[in-house]
């Protein structure tokens, strides 16, 4: 009687196991259901967004005035014949997309960076969606043939890091860029001043300068001033405009002083040449800053390498003494 009954009991958790066991599977079952309509009906929708929509990519103003003008060609990504198509559904997704801080920072940064193929908030963000889709892919492939599993958050995650990354290589061409006229500003200012103290105008000394160096970030920026004040545009205006095209502190620094010598009738040769010696202190003012914080910084590793070699000479000894052998 009692094996009899140690028998029931023994099948009734077999039972019980194999009832939990088909639920697991029935679940596990309709979540793989589920994850497969919901990837079914996404590539449907894209498939419809992609095909069923008629007409071709749109450029922006500031592009079709560059091409027709020269000053770029249509060797861009929007112009290849590969992802034309997924560019265009993501180009109309960007401009649906409520963001407006984003594309507002976006499309500083794009001007701060030079414009580069003068590319809009939005096409640029186009191209920040294409990358993280890519970048999500190969993520998502990698993570498949480790775990022969899809996994949800891992593309996700590849999206997120992707277009950021894109986003960031922006931020820092347009950063680089600043420094770089940061750093020739004053030396431009200089010459600016020596030609107007020689006798020839503002416009004039800018050509001069202009004209005899190179192609670097500063000097593009001044022959487009340029180009607003033969358009009609005020000094005052094309030097708001340049201050806003790169902005840093020496930019609105001098146009600020410029405004103000405009008002109060001061020689401009001065203000710039005062303007010149302004920025070169700030700049030692600021090597010092930054010489003062790297000595403060620098405590930490050297307090770890000290305590590193006191460890290594005297660890022995130390190691000794506590297991009472050193004497």
């Amino acid at each position: 009687m009692i094996r009899f009954h140690t028998d029931i009991l023994s099948w009734l958790r077999y039972d019980s196991l194999v009832a939990s066991h088909l639920s697991l599977v029935a679940a596990l079952d309709a979540y793989t259901v589920g994850i497969s309509a919901g990837i079914f009906v996404a590539l449907v929708l894209l498939v419809v967004t992609m095909f069923g929509q008629g007409g071709a990519i749109t450029l922006s103003p500031q592009r079709e005035a560059a091409i027709a003008t020269g000053h770029t060609d249509r060797r861009t990504a929007f112009e290849k014949p590969v992802i034309r198509t997924v560019l265009w559904v993501l180009l109309a997704m960007s401009h649906r997309l409520a963001m407006p801080r984003t594309k507002d920072w976006i499309r500083r940064t794009l001007v701060a960076a030079g414009s580069p193929n003068y590319y809009t908030a939005e096409e640029y963000l186009a191209l920040s969606l294409l990358v993280g889709l890519s970048f999500a892919a190969a993520l998502e492939l990698g993570s498949f043939m480790l775990t022969s599993q899809i996994s949800f958050w891992v593309f996700v995650v590849g999206m997120l890091f992707g277009t950021g990354l894109n986003l960031y290589s922006l931020y820092s061409k347009a950063s680089e860029r600043l420094r770089s006229i940061t750093k020739k500003l004053p030396y431009v200012l200089d010459l600016l001043s020596l030609a107007m103290g020689a006798g020839a105008t503002f416009v004039e000394a800018c050509r001069t300068v202009v004209r005899e160096r190179g192609d670097d970030p500063l000097i593009i920026e001044l022959r487009a001033m340029l180009s607003e004040m033969e358009l009609g545009a005020t000094r005052r205006k094309a030097l708001e405009n340049l201050a806003l095209r790169a902005p840093i502190d020496g930019m609105r620094s001098l146009t600020a002083s410029v405004t103000q010598a405009e008002e109060l009738g001061t020689p401009l040769n001065k203000v710039l040449h005062d303007q010149a010696s302004l920025l070169r202190l700030q700049r030692s003012v600021h090597a010092e800053n930054a010489a003062a914080v790297a000595s403060v910084r620098i405590l930490v590793p050297c307090l770890l390498i000290v305590i590193a070699v006191i460890l290594c000479i005297f660890g022995p000894a130390i190691v000794r003494g506590l297991q009472g052998g050193l004497f």
